[in-house]
């Protein structure tokens, strides 16, 4: 992997969405933590667009544990570092609640590039239909934002997930999610099922052994300015602060036995779909279906 990634997830652990699954539906930040994730975020941004460049980074991507796009000030964020020259891709992890036309006038305002702007959309049916989820990627790509939809593989969901691959157009990829916590393995109809719907899905299934070695093109920033080799990992002794100093990426260190995850596994420079997901291969956009 030649171009570097940057993903980042500040202090936001609150949510518009409540899915019973999900902890941070469950925690309503307070104005001053909102405020503390705001200043966070855009002294980051500050110091992303002047330092990007020198340390080879041309990707960024905001992995919030909460729903990043409905605050104006992640707009503004991802507006400045589109505009830098140097940067490829910009995006976030998003639930697609936000008001699309609205926010897309705010970033150009901004002076946003949304020829730049890569979005990785989350379906939940348990706080939104697949009419309304359908109709605002119809909104994305009307505004010609590039775009990947997903949702998590529960079981019982299967017949609304392929409804909804159904109401897609076959040009957008729908990506499944291994279910956490089902507790048991996915049946052979489930799996084809799956597959089906997302034809890479075998990959959530058969997790990789961790190597430091393939992940030296990306990093995972938190908001406090601890670094990770990926979200999953554990702390390296380098912080933001340090990097901006002396200009040097880390070396990765990692000490699992597995890359469970996508944003785990995905930015691996030996992933085997980079030919197709191209150069930023964690957005999770592949070039065709």
């Amino acid at each position: 992997m030649n171009a570097k990634t940057l993903l980042y997830r500040g202090s936001l652990k609150s949510c518009n969405y409540r899915c019973s699954y999900c902890p941070f539906s469950k925690h309503p930040q307070s104005l001053r933590e909102l405020r503390i994730e705001k200043e966070q975020w855009l002294s980051f941004v500050g110091d992303f667009a002047e330092k990007a460049h020198s340390l080879g980074i041309r990707a960024l991507m905001a992995v919030p544990y909460g729903e990043a796009l409905i605050h104006p000030w992640y707009w503004k964020g991802l507006a400045r570092v589109s505009a830098c020259a140097d940067i490829d891709a910009v995006g976030a992890q998003t639930n697609l609640s936000f008001p699309i036309a609205e926010s897309l006038a705010y970033f150009r305002q901004k002076k946003g590039n949304p020829q730049k702007l890569r979005l990785w959309a989350t379906f939940h049916p348990e706080m939104t239909t697949t009419k309304t989820f359908v109709r605002q990627c119809a909104a994305l790509a009307k505004e010609g934002v590039i775009f990947c939809a997903g949702a998590v593989g529960v079981p019982e969901n299967i017949k609304i997930l392929q409804s909804l691959r159904k109401a897609l157009p076959p040009g957008t990829y729908l990506w499944i999610n291994k279910m956490d916590g089902l507790k048991r393995p996915y049946t052979a109809a489930e799996t084809a099922a799956f597959l089906d719907i997302d034809p890479y899905f075998l990959q959530e299934l058969t997790p990789v052994p961790a190597d430091p070695a393939q992940c030296t093109g990306r990093l995972f920033l938190e908001g406090n300015g601890k670094m990770r080799a990926c979200n999953i990992s554990a702390p390296l002794s380098t912080n933001w602060k340090t990097l901006c100093a002396d200009m040097h990426f880390p070396q990765p260190q990692c000490s699992r036995k597995l890359c469970s995850c996508y944003l785990a596994y995905g930015g691996r420079s030996d992933f085997p779909n980079q030919a197709l997901f191209g150069p930023y291969p964690l957005f999770r956009i592949p070039r065709r279906i």
